[in-house]
C-alpha cells in the first residue's frame, strides 16, 4: 500500500486547501476549479505527485500559478509542464532547475517522521526539477476560469516578483508569503523595505475586494495588511523594535517588532512581523530586471 502524501479541505465550493501529510513543513497550496479549467495556486515542496492528487479533486485541465519562486512554493511544479509566474521571479525560478528526483527524495526522507521513512519509495511521486514552460504575469492580469476571475496583484518585497491572487467570486485573497506573521525580507532577492511599503499600499487599494487571506503557511484576517503597513512604516522611519535574531542563512538580521523568546509571536500581541537587514531599508531601488551571471 502506497503512502498518501496529501490531504485537502474544501474551503469554498470548488476551492481546496492542500497540504502535505506527514511532513514538517506547513506549506500550503490551493486548487480553484472554474467552468473551463482549474487553477493551482503554488505547488508546495515537491513531496508527492501533486498533479495526480489534484486530478482526484477535479476533472478540469489544470493551470499552475506561483505566488513567488521559493522552493517551498514551486516544488510540485515539475509534475506539470508549465507555470505562470511574475516576470521578476522567472530568473530566480531558473536557479531551482537541475535538482534530481534522488535529491528531492533524500530531502523528503529527512523531513518525514520516522513512521513514514521506511515506507517511502523513489517512484513517480518524485520528479526531477527539469525546465518547464514559464508564462509571465503582471499586475492587473486575470485568470478567467469561465465562471470566476482571479486577479493578479503585484506585492514585491519577500521576493522581487511576489504576487497575490484575488478570487472575486469567493472574495478570497491567496497571498503566498507576501504579507504574514513571519514575512522574510532578509534575502538577496528581497526588495528594499521602502519599496515593499509602496507595494503594501498598492495591496491596501484592493483590501475591500476580499474578506480573508489564505497564505502559503497560514490563514489570516485582512487586518494583517494594516498591521504590515504600520510595522513597515516604523522600519522606514527608524522607530521599529530592531529585534536582533539569526536569519535563515545564519547571519544577523532584525525583526521589526519584538518577539517572544524562541517564538514567532510578537510581544505586543499583534500578528504581522518582518525580518530585514538594515542596509536594504532604503535601497538600492531597482525598477528594472538586472541580468547577471547565474549563481
Amino acid at each position: 500500500m502506497g503512502i498518501t502524501y496529501f490531504c485537502s479541505e474544501e474551503i469554498a465550493k470548488k476551492s481546496w486547501m492542500i497540504k502535505n501529510i506527514g511532513g514538517s513543513t506547513p506549506a500550503i497550496c490551493y486548487l480553484v476549479e472554474g467552468r473551463d479549467y482549474a487553477l493551482l495556486i503554488d505547488s508546495i515542496i515537491g513531496i508527492g505527485n501533486l498533479k495526480a492528487y489534484c486530478e482526484t479533486l477535479t476533472d478540469k485541465p489544470i493551470k499552475v500559478v506561483n505566488t513567488h519562486a521559493h522552493s517551498d512554493h514551486i516544488g510540485g511544479n515539475f509534475h506539470f509542464d508549465h507555470c505562470y509566474l511574475h516576470h521578476r521571479d522567472i530568473g530566480f525560478f531558473q536557479e531551482c532547475v537541475g535538482i534530481s528526483k534522488e535529491k528531492v527524495f533524500e530531502f523528503a526522507q529527512q523531513m518525514a517522521p520516522e513512521e513514514f521513512r521506511d515506507k517511502m519509495v523513489l517512484d513517480d511521486n518524485f520528479a526531477d526539477w527539469n525546465p518547464i514552460k514559464i508564462f509571465p504575469v503582471y499586475d492587473g492580469d486575470e485568470f478567467d476560469l469561465g465562471d470566476r476571475k482571479i486577479e493578479v496583484v503585484y506585492v514585491g518585497g519577500h521576493t522581487a516578483g511576489s504576487i497575490v491572487l484575488i478570487d472575486h467570486k469567493t472574495r478570497f485573497c491567496y497571498c503566498g508569503d507576501a504579507c504574514n506573521s513571519n514575512t522574510l525580507l532578509e534575502f538577496e532577492n528581497s526588495l528594499p523595505i521602502i519599496t515593499y511599503l509602496k507595494n503594501l499600499l498598492h495591496l491596501k487599494e484592493h483590501q475591500s475586494e476580499f474578506d480573508i487571506m489564505y497564505g502559503g503557511h497560514e490563514v489570516m484576517e485582512i487586518s494583517m495588511i494594516d498591521e504590515a503597513i504600520e510595522t513597515v512604516a516604523k522600519v522606514v522611519a527608524g522607530t521599529d523594535d530592531k529585534c536582533e535574531r539569526a536569519g535563515m542563512m545564519g547571519t544577523p538580521i532584525y525583526y521589526a517588532a519584538a518577539k517572544k523568546p524562541s517564538q514567532y509571536e510578537r510581544v505586543d500581541g499583534k500578528r504581522f512581523n518582518m525580518s530585514y537587514v538594515p542596509e536594504k531599508i532604503y535601497g538600492p531601488t531597482e525598477t528594472k530586471q538586472v541580468i547577471g551571471v547565474a549563481r
